[in-house]
């Protein structure tokens, strides 16, 4: 039977490939990315965007998922120790991974501001994508299976479920699923394989929209201490940026963990995380703004306001600054050589449904 995957991010790529796998199902993936499939687990590469960015465009970039931790005895422990033998993924050295965070003085009893704090953290279970994140999803897409790339599934009746007695076309089931785009396709059946208000709408006026109410998504930056009762996911802001050189983090940091200011959550080099045999003279960070700050200063993610742009890409490094105890001031037009936002708007599950 054929099978409609709508979502080529993680989840409708490992739909596919255990369908694919198990012999009796032909998935078509359709994703939105303009160059490949994998969502949040994707990837610039050099040679892209050179029109536009002179030092962004120079490096492997980073800029939604960042690190995979692996859960012990688990089946996806297998696939990643897999994928590391087939060179897709590679585990953190020792001490390239840390938390940011200001000393104590328990004299005053507060935190030191003017100063910060490194803890390494254990990176034995601690992955990253050996050609950036898109490695993972590129290594998913090699198995027989079809991907439509740069497709919209427009959420406004962008899938039908048509009843013909007389349709000869796709099997012997009288029912099908029709995506409305090139060709008109027709599918045996249909996996929405991402959440969210799309997901909500390209499912309302067909006849699962029952059961697709179930899979109904909150968006907050918290859950409730229960755990709440729908998935609950968050937004956040990614700003990408090229300077000099980051003072205050020493050179074998690759990733840290911000744990001393409430707008920020984490930092990235990424040209630190993939270095080319030509040494560059510059440095390309990512910044993750927290789930509070996302909620504050959220946007149309798609056409973020020149002027929204400007005020969170400043107060980012602003918060940037007083997180590495840098002095006010730093980052300025003068030194930041370039800088990319965006808003991931659906950015990371807080919990899951059951």
């Amino acid at each position: 039977q054929t099978v409609a995957i709508i979502g080529g991010g993680i989840a409708g790529l490992s739909c596919a490939q255990a369908l694919s796998n198990s012999g009796r199902y032909l998935p078509t993936v359709f994703d939105t990315g303009r160059l490949r499939p994998g969502g949040r687990c994707s990837s610039r590469l050099p040679g892209e965007d050179t029109k536009k960015y002179n030092y962004l465009s120079q490096t492997i970039i980073d800029h939604a998922a960042q690190i995979i931790n692996v859960a012990p005895d688990t089946e996806f422990e297998d696939q990643m120790n897999k994928w590391e033998e087939e060179g897709h993924v590679k585990q953190f050295k020792d001490g390239t991974v840390c938390d940011i965070s200001n000393p104590y003085d328990p004299e005053s009893k507060k935190y030191d501001k003017t100063q910060i704090k490194l803890t390494a953290k254990n990176t034995n279970s601690m992955y990253y994508g050996a050609n950036g994140m898109q490695s993972l999803p590129e290594a998913m897409s090699k198995n027989n299976f079809e991907i439509q790339q740069d497709v919209w599934v427009s959420p406004n009746k962008g899938v039908k479920l048509i009843d013909n007695n007389s349709n000869k076309g796709i099997s012997n089931n009288s029912k099908f699923w029709q995506i409305k785009t090139k060709g008109s396709p027709k599918f045996d059946k249909l996996v929405i394989a991402h959440n969210g208000k799309c997901a909500d709408r390209l499912m309302s006026s067909t006849p699962a929209k029952d059961l697709h109410q179930l899979l109904r998504v909150n968006f907050s930056p918290t859950v409730p201490k229960n755990g709440g009762n729908r998935m609950t996911l968050n937004s956040i802001y990614s700003l990408t940026f090229a300077i000099d050189k980051l003072n205050g983090i020493p050179e074998n940091i690759i990733c840290a963990f911000i744990k001393n200011h409430p707008n920020l959550k984490f930092l990235s080099c990424n040209t630190r995380k993939y270095p080319t045999d030509e040494k560059k003279d510059f440095e390309v960070w990512t910044v993750l703004s927290s789930a509070k700050f996302g909620k504050a200063y959220k946007g149309p993610q798609e056409n973020l306001p020149p002027g929204l742009v400007q005020n969170v890409t400043s107060l980012l490094y602003e918060s940037l600054e007083q997180s590495l105890a840098l002095p006010e001031g730093t980052f300025t037009e003068d030194n930041i050589l370039e800088s990319r936002l965006q808003l991931w708007g659906a950015g990371v599950p807080l919990n899951t449904w059951k």
